[in-house]
């Protein structure tokens, strides 16, 4: 017999023609749940959830419950049962057409929907008590329902039944109030009735409703259709879906150059944009962003010339002037009326008002292919108003703005440009001056590419200038532009359209006072970054400010973000900024900004080197100047990974330093960056710091100054094996610091003097000069210095092999002291004395155990160099042992530290680890 389950309406169960009585409370919940899922296994936990609206206190008692729940509902059904027990829940094995749920949607996917919308009872499942039913699963249902009935309403208006549907509108605009396509609908249904002024009406109203009750205005379809009915477009009404053809396709897309190169994984994403999934029904919108004369209208003209059949339609093009120089950006109403005019529109249709401009224009574009090139954006609002509405159309944007409006609020794809790679370069340059005329001067295309910076504007300007003079050599132009004080002349084409300083300056034209001041001032920052506090200093604002000037000059991309709160310039931008520096009438405000900026730095770099070096000399600084930022360091963490960060500006603000006559700032700087130089093993780098901060010191007439820089070179001329040099060095600092009566620093110069010498293999004199150390810090109570000596002396003792046991007492005794003062680089150095004596002394296992307890604390230290020493020596240890896979491990370990500091060692560890058996 016929069995049939209703849903769409009052929950009932009918079989053999009559109606069964079902049971009342959670049976009815039950059997709803199980309907609305039919064919599908419901877990336990969710009919729970729907037999006690969430509010189940004890889980296990409502599963035993659950289960006489489905007893009872069984019992009602009787020959209609259709529930079954499954594994973790229950199931309704409905037959097919059984449920009339099933039949509405069989009847909606045949667009049979005036008989789906007659399976409908009334509200579905008003009978049935749960709450979380009806908020999670009868919901949709209403959704399907009033879906198929604004699909039938649409199918009625195509046929020519508007007169018909008014009345059934306005009663379901009037259930529905929110609801803005029967709104839509009704509007059509008036407009194909000639009753434009109710149409009209209808949009006042759902515009002040929704603008009431959601403080919104009317979507974009609503919008558009309240458009054409203004313009009187002939087809509203007649074809709901669809928009007026214009008579034209547009083909305003201009020339572009044909020297166009690289750029592949942009213009792929470029294409991705087209991809039916990437528009979601709306118009696609890709961004091109970059700084000035980076290529952005070259790429995006070059996509879409190649591109240009895929939108048969039309493109639109047009220069919205954003940064030109008149420094009046085009308005979006005299584009929209180009535009229109462009796409058949006669001028006396075009509407007077730029709202009614935008819907007309958006309705033409609705059901169109049509690319839509918006070049040079000032930014989103300007660009807002062009946008087609069409799910066909592409809107492609550049702009040396971000755009961050039309991400956030149009879902616009950003694809940020970059300058071109080194390969990219060459190939720009082959192609405008042809491979032979590069090839011969491989050197000299590097450099101008270098000079260039990967701009392609600069790189296009030199290609015109060697095109234009045959009998210039590459190498003549790359030593033209070799001068960064000369550079962006060099780069003058003389039109201001392709001057790269003119184009530069366009971008600066636009900036907020406070942004346009931190631009000029960072002409006056020597490193290849910039940071927040580094950039406040200059500008002797807050953080905050100076945070929000940068993320203005970032959004036009005058500067960069490659990470947080870390700016970068390009170095064209950074010429042009000092060229506006130079410009500066108040050049003392200027010098006055260099101060600040130095003082961050010194001071911060103090901060951080106490923190890493605890028990160094005292260098007394001056106070740092009004508006100088210190960054507060409070950790030996915090100060290696601020020195990792700022340590490529710390270096160049030595040499700027004493560029500009700061020489104080310039060997200070040098003597509080030395630890961490050390600890990360930039010796090349800060050999050239020290050597600038000699020769500033000498200027200066510094005792002082010149003992700690000759002293620093001394230490450093070790490491880097120039030996006579060092020597040299450290005697001058020794008789420094004994004119002085400084014995401090004369102790730890002997200790200094003792690590050369051992180095140099010259190992009596190392120990005399590590026992003259002892002697003299000893006489002071200087007791980390103390420890320091008796650990250089019993390591003195050691390399020479003489009276080893007393070697090991001294370093003993420097155990005990490095201890109590706490001086974990020194304790680490100890153990590994410790370590090489007993290795001389053939007690391996204890070196084992030394070397062991040193790494660790190298590691904290951050010393990398000094561990890969004793990683070295540890698996020396090993080998002497026979141990030959411990020792491999450990050089191994050693090796890939001295890989990555680029130390010399590498080759002679690599063949020692080779030799093993």
């Amino acid at each position: 017999m016929e069995t049939e389950f209703k849903v769409l309406g009052p929950l009932e169960v009918w079989h053999g023609g009559r109606q069964v009585a079902l049971p009342t409370g959670k049976a009815r919940v039950l059997l709803a749940s199980l309907l609305l899922r039919a064919g599908d296994v419901v877990p336990t936990d969710v009919l729970v959830d729907r037999l006690w609206d969430g509010r189940s206190a004890n889980p296990g008692r409502a599963r035993a419950t659950l289960h006489m729940v489905v007893t009872r509902l069984r019992q009602s059904l009787g020959a209609a049962n259709v529930v079954r027990t499954a594994v973790g829940g229950y199931a309704a094995d409905v037959p097919r057409g059984a449920l009339d749920l099933h039949r509405f949607r069989e009847l909606v996917g045949r667009d049979r929907l005036a008989e789906a919308l007659e399976l409908w009872r009334g509200a579905p499942l008003s009978d049935v008590p749960s709450d979380v039913l009806h908020g999670e699963d009868v919901a949709p249902l209403l959704e399907e329902r009033l879906d198929a009935l604004e699909r039938r309403l649409e199918a009625d208006l195509a046929a020519g039944r508007a007169a018909q549907v008014v009345p059934e509108l306005r009663s379901l605009t009037r259930e529905h109030p929110l609801r803005e396509r029967f709104w839509a609908r009704l509007m059509e249904a008036l407009a194909a009735s000639d009753r434009q002024a109710e149409a009209l009406a209808a949009y006042r109203s759902v515009s002040v409703l929704l603008a009431e009750q959601l403080g919104v205005d009317p979507g974009p379809q609503l919008q558009e259709l309240h458009q054409r009915i203004l313009t009187a477009a002939p087809d509203v009404g007649a074809r709901p879906s669809g928009t007026p053809q214009p008579v034209s396709a547009p083909r305003q897309l201009p020339l572009h150059t044909r020297y166009f190169v690289g750029r592949e994984r942009e213009l792929a994403a470029l294409s991705a944009l087209l991809d039916p999934a990437a528009g979601a029904g709306a118009a696609v919108i890709g961004v091109i962003s970059g700084a000035a004369g980076v290529g952005k209208t070259t790429l995006a003209l070059h996509w879409a010339s190649r591109n240009a059949h895929r939108f048969p339609d039309g493109q639109l093009y047009v220069n919205l002037r954003g940064f030109d120089p008149a420094g009046v950006p085009t308005s979006p109403d005299e584009v929209l009326r180009g535009f229109l005019g462009a796409l058949g529109v006669p001028p006396e249709r075009i509407p007077s008002g730029p709202d009614e401009q935008v819907g007309l224009y958006r309705s033409l574009l609705a059901a169109r292919r049509v690319l839509v090139v918006l070049d040079n954006a000032a930014d989103s609002e300007q660009v807002r108003p062009l946008l087609p509405g069409g799910p066909a159309c592409l809107a492609l944007v550049t702009s040396r703005n971000q755009l961050d409006g039309l991400v956030v609020r149009e879902g616009a794809r950003p694809l940020p440009l970059t300058v071109l790679s080194d390969g990219e370069s060459t190939e720009l340059l082959v192609r405008q001056l042809g491979a032979r005329r590069v090839d011969a001067a491989p050197a000299a295309a590097r450099d101008l590419i270098g000079h260039c910076g990967g701009l392609p504007l600069a790189l296009s300007v030199v290609a015109a200038r060697a095109a234009a003079h045959p009998d210039f050599t590459l190498g003549e132009l790359a030593e033209e532009l070799a001068d960064e004080r000369t550079r962006l002349e060099a780069l003058d084409t003389g039109e201001a359209a392709t001057s790269v300083k003119t184009v530069f300056s366009w971008s600066y034209a636009r900036l907020s006072p406070a942004a346009a001041r931190m631009f000029v001032l960072l002409g006056v920052h020597a490193g290849p970054e910039v940071s927040v506090p580094s950039a406040a200093s200059l500008a002797d604002v807050p953080p905050r400010a100076a945070r929000q000037a940068l993320a203005e000059l970032s959004r036009l991309h005058l500067i960069a973000e490659p990470a947080p709160g870390r700016f970068t310039l390009h170095d064209l931008v950074h010429a042009c900024a000092r060229d506006l520096v130079a410009a500066q009438e108040d050049q003392a405000g200027v010098r006055e900004a260099l101060r600040r900026v130095l003082d961050h730095y010194l001071h911060t770099a103090d901060t951080a080197d106490r923190l890493l070096y605890s028990q160094r000399e005292e260098v007394p600084l001056a106070e740092p100047a009004p508006g100088a930022v210190v960054t507060e360091l409070t950790t030996r963490a915090d100060a290696l990974a601020w020195f990792h960060l700022e340590q490529a500006s710390l270096f160049a603000a030595v040499g700027h330093a004493a560029a500009h006559g700061f020489d104080t700032h310039a060997w200070q700087l040098a003597w509080t960056t030395t630890a961490f130089a050390r600890l990360r093993s930039y010796w090349h780098e800060q050999a050239r710091c020290l050597e600038i901060a000699l020769a500033a010191a000498r200027r200066l007439g510094d005792r002082v100054a010149l003992a700690s820089t000759h002293r620093g070179l001394g230490r450093i001329f070790v490491v880097l094996r120039r030996f006579p040099e060092s020597e040299a060095h450290l005697t001058a600092a020794l008789d420094l610091a004994r004119e002085l009566g400084d014995r401090q620093s004369q102790a730890h110069i002997h200790r200094h003097l003792g690590g050369l010498y051992e180095a140099w293999d010259r190992l009596r004199e190392a120990l005399h000069h590590a026992e003259q150390a002892l002697a003299v810090f000893e006489r002071l109570g200087d007791r980390p210095g103390t420890a320091r000596a008796l650990n250089a002396v019993g390591w003195a003792r050691a390399m020479l092999g003489e009276d080893l046991r007393r070697a090991l007492a001294d370093c003993g005794r420097a155990l005990v002291l490095v201890r109590e003062v706490n001086d974990v680089l020194a304790e680490a150095a100890t153990w590994d004395s410790l370590g090489y004596v007993h290795h001389r002394l053939h007690e391996l296992d204890e070196a084992v155990r030394c070397y062991r307890e040193a790494l660790p604390r190298y590691r904290e230290s951050g010393d990398r160099y000094e561990e890969a020493a004793t990683l070295q020596r540890l698996g020396d240890t090993h080998a002497l042992a026979g141990d030959h896979a411990a020792a491999r491990e450990v050089w191994q370990a050693a090796l890939a530290i001295l890989e990555e500091l680029g130390h010399g060692n590498v080759a002679a560890l690599r063949a020692k680890a080779a030799g093993l058996p």
